[in-house]
This record gives C-alpha cells, structure tokens and sequence, in this order.
C-alpha cells in the first residue's frame, strides 16, 4: 500500500478510529478480515498491477484477513508507521521549500508557509491518495466553489471552481481516514474556509491512547 505495509496500514486505520493498540490486538489476535475501506484500497492495487485474474483473486484472498502476535508487536508496527509518515511528510516540505512550523507524524500532518506564494501549507497523509498538499487559498481566480464573485471587485464566469470536485473528495477522504466529523455550520461552509476547520480538527485530535491516560486518572 505505497509507503506503509499492510499490517502498518490497518493498525494506522484502527488507531485514527479509537482503539488504543491493545484494543487492536485484541481484535486481531485471532485471523480477522481487514477493515473493508484498507480492502479495497489493497485490492485495486493488486487488480492494477496484476492482470492474470486467477492470480489476482488469490493474492485478493491472501490479504483478506490478518493476525498480530501481541500487543507489544502492534506497538512497534504503529511506531514504525508514524515514522514512515514523518519522514515522507518532511521532504515534501522540504522539495516544496516550506518553513516546516509543525509537523506532527502521529497525526499525519505537517503545517508550513510558502513564502513565495505567502500562504501556509498543510501536507497531509492519506492511504488512499498518498501524501495530499493543500495551499491554503479564499478563492480561485477570483471565484468561490459554486462560482460566486469573491468580491464585489471581482469578475466571475458563474461557472463552479474546475477543481471543486476534486477538492471534495480529497477533504471526505481526510474526514473518513481520520474519523473527522464537521458541525451542520462547517458543513455549509465553501471548502477554502472548511479546509481550515478539518486541518484545525486533525492537529487538535485526541488521539486514544491520551484517551486511555484520562479515563485511568478519573
């Protein structure tokens, strides 16, 4: 699955859904079929670089489930997943020539500026899309998502951003892998500002195992 392994993409997957990593040895300790989103996701990728269809459907097979042999071994594929993504998540700032501000592996996020676009940057990753970089913006030559004048300066086609259904599945997939939910306000919201909320979301997410410390000191 591109950078990470496919135990390292399920315990990634599980941990941004809640469950502290005994919680995912525990569910795993016995053969259990993957998460259906990490599946699917294997699947295309083996249907794309395998065309015999026999082959393929093994190799399908093979991957539908999986076993971990301790909590301790799920600790370590974890680790070694934040690793993988914080390294990733630098030399793309780095071959973007970002000041790096924040940069957060465990969460999956690195917050920078692009001083010569004069916009700060937010470099995310995704299993299903790989490494997503997002320049902040308020609009796009001078038009908002569905088409509406940015300002009363501003001349618009009337016609929606031609990126705008692109950017709605890369901000749902960013809400589905980090199990992000937006308010009915946030949701009315055009993506330029929404964007914002989800990447705030993701850099302020409590992540299980803080949850875990909390509830053992009440």
């Amino acid at each position: 699955m591109g950078l990470l392994s496919n135990h390292e993409a399920v315990v990634w997957w599980e941990y941004h859904h809640g469950k502290p990593t005994s919680d995912i040895f525990s569910k795993y300790e016995k053969p259990s079929y993957v998460p259906e989103y990490i599946y699917e996701i294997l699947a295309r990728e083996i249907n794309e670089k395998i065309k015999d269809t026999r082959k393929a459907s093994r190799e399908r097979e093979n991957i539908r489930k999986i076993q971990f042999s301790s909590a301790a071994y799920v600790s370590r594929v974890l680790s070694r997943a934040k690793s993988k993504i914080e390294d990733t998540l630098r030399q793309h700032a780095n071959s973007h020539r970002l000041d790096t501000e924040n940069i957060d592996g465990e969460k999956g996020i690195l917050t920078g500026f692009d001083y010569q676009a004069n916009t700060n940057v937010y470099i995310i990753f995704t299993l299903q899309l790989g490494v997503v970089i997002w320049y902040e913006h308020t609009n796009y030559g001078g038009k908002l998502c569905d088409g509406t004048p940015y300002s009363s300066q501003a001349r618009s086609d009337g016609k929606p951003c031609p990126k705008v259904e692109e950017c709605r599945e890369t901000l749902d997939i960013i809400l589905k892998e980090y199990n992000l939910t937006l308010n009915p306000k946030e949701e009315d919201m055009y993506m330029t500002e929404q964007s914002n909320r989800i990447f705030g979301k993701l850099g302020s997410k409590q992540l299980p195992r803080y949850q875990r410390e909390i509830q053992e000191g009440e």
